[in-house]
């Protein structure tokens, strides 16, 4: 009998009668930019285990953490369908994973600093990441099952095809960086332009990069404000926001909740 048909025993539930519990997570974008070959294709949910000893060898290890791959490794390993390509996931679908696996493992409570926008006080707040809301998927792709959407900017009036980062992109990127650092002792990394030229895919009818790039470091910086504001707004993800009252001066306002070391290893 070949080892694919030994019956595996689950040691966990027949021994110790426990399972590591599953959640079921929502997908921003609810699926329908990923290829229809891919596992994700109209998945609206992805189901997660929650966070063990295993995972927290994941997050302490010096390796995984030099080369950027922790949050990548830790929802691979999380993510209960193995076939499930990590890098495919658009940024804030695999941020909205992030968030939930954190809550399995450690539960909702986020401890954060942050400066009212009004005084500069410093506060410290605890966050339910539980009630963090979800932003969904609100605008059409050019066509179903393709990261492609559509924007004309409002000076050149050109016609912009763009898509919503991966992991996959986000990690190219970062090789992109860490080759100019290693060749170029001043270089200092162009956030703005970077993440317009890998977002974009077409200007027009052209889509040759080096064009494109060409286009992007001479656009009216109008036209770069404005589609970088419809990206911002109209990307998926989940809604890193917290309501803050400022024990100072008493000022209500909405603040970013910051991503610091508490996140992964609260105190």
């Amino acid at each position: 009998m070949s080892d694919s048909h030994i019956p595996k025993s689950n040691i966990m539930k027949d021994d110790f009668g426990w399972e590591v519990p599953v959640e079921t997570v929502p997908l921003p974008s609810q699926g329908v930019v990923y290829d229809p070959d891919s596992q994700l294709y109209k998945s609206e949910t992805i189901d997660i285990k929650a966070m063990t000893a295993k995972e927290e060898d994941i997050l302490t290890s010096a390796a995984l953490l030099k080369k950027g791959e922790t949050l990548n490794t830790l929802i691979k390993s999380c993510v209960v369908n193995k076939s499930i390509n990590v890098d495919e996931l658009l940024l804030g679908d695999r941020n909205s994973l992030m968030v939930a696996v954190r809550i399995t493992g450690y539960g909702p409570d986020y401890n954060i600093s942050v400066n009212c926008p009004h005084c500069n006080h410093l506060n410290k707040e605890s966050v339910n990441l539980s009630e963090l809301a979800i932003k969904f998927l609100e605008i059409d792709p050019v066509s179903p099952g393709q990261n492609i959407f559509e924007y004309e900017l409002p000076v050149t009036k050109k016609k912009v095809r763009f898509k919503f980062l991966t992991v996959g992109d986000e990690k190219e990127m970062a090789k992109v960086r860490e080759r100019m650092e290693k060749h170029f002792e001043n270089f200092t990394e162009n956030n703005v332009t970077s993440n317009l030229e890998a977002s974009i895919i077409q200007i027009d009818h052209i889509a040759d990069k080096n064009k494109i790039r060409h286009f992007v470091l001479n656009m009216p910086a109008y036209d770069s404000r404005q589609l970088r504001k419809y990206m911002k707004e109209n990307e998926p993800g989940i809604k890193m926001q917290h309501n803050l009252v400022c024990e100072n001066c008493t000022s209500a306002s909405s603040v970013s909740v910051p991503l610091s070391r508490e996140f992964f290893w609260p105190s």
